[in-house]
């Protein structure tokens, strides 16, 4: 479950995990491999589905089993109703979120599909579980930043017309039927990212602590990747 660290490269697509151009990937290896790199621990969802004939609610089965690093998406499906899902917090119920389902996300997935859905970003350094509603029936209803330690728990609501589907990273799509339930906690195994910034025609990486240099990539790739607070001219 645990993984070496992650060397990621810049293609051309929208993204906040790769911090490296490709055009001088060999010198940039390079500096990898001779020490100059800081790391950026990314937290990982663990999440088990508990059916309801299921006894056992630490089910280790790969089937069931999934860790996750953006975000792990409860919805309708290709249901015409409304998701009614019931929200547990450490075994306490929460709310029952009425609309077209729920996001639970890391901070690093907290730039992806939850921002989308109007949710904040999160400093990838911050231990913390973003829950978002997607398109919920309600005024009030915004995301919920919860403590990395809690577990969450959340089942098809039994006056649900329809049951929900769960995806995790966007794959592995299961069904959730009614006294089925989802269990989300924080992984023990993140995932260690090498982070780096280009500061000129050459590639080199900032020497400075671990925590600051994730923040300055960080605030490097928000107005590059999001536009953020920018004003285009007439």
């Amino acid at each position: 479950q645990s993984v070496p660290p992650v060397m990621a490269f810049h293609l051309g697509s929208l993204g906040f995990l790769t911090p490296f151009e490709f055009d001088n990937f060999e010198e940039q290896v390079t500096n990898v491999l001779e020490g100059h790199a800081a790391l950026t621990l990314r937290s990982r969802l663990r999440c088990i589905i508990v059916r309801k004939n299921d006894i056992s609610e630490k089910n280790n089965d790969p089937h069931t089993s999934f860790l996750v690093l953006n975000e792990v998406v409860v919805d309708r499906g290709p249901s015409p109703y409304l998701s009614n899902i019931d929200l547990y917090l450490d075994g306490k119920h929460v709310t029952t979120v009425q609309g077209d389902g729920l996001i639970v996300s890391t901070p690093t997935g907290s730039t992806a599909y939850a921002v989308a859905a109007g949710a904040s970003m999160i400093h990838p350094s911050v231990p913390a579980i973003m829950i978002t509603p997607i398109c919920p029936h309600s005024l009030s209803f915004r995301p919920i930043v919860v403590p990395a330690g809690v577990e969450l728990k959340i089942m098809v609501s039994p006056e649900s017309r329809n049951l929900a589907w769960v995806s995790f990273d966007g794959r592995k799509r299961q069904e959730l039927r009614h006294g089925d339930s989802l269990r989300v906690t924080m992984s023990i195994y993140p995932i260690p990212s090498i982070s780096g910034r280009v500061l000129g025609p050459r590639a080199f990486f900032i020497h400075s602590p671990a925590r600051r240099h994730t923040l300055l990539v960080l605030t490097a790739q928000i107005p590059k990747c999001l536009t953020f607070h920018q004003r285009t001219p007439l």
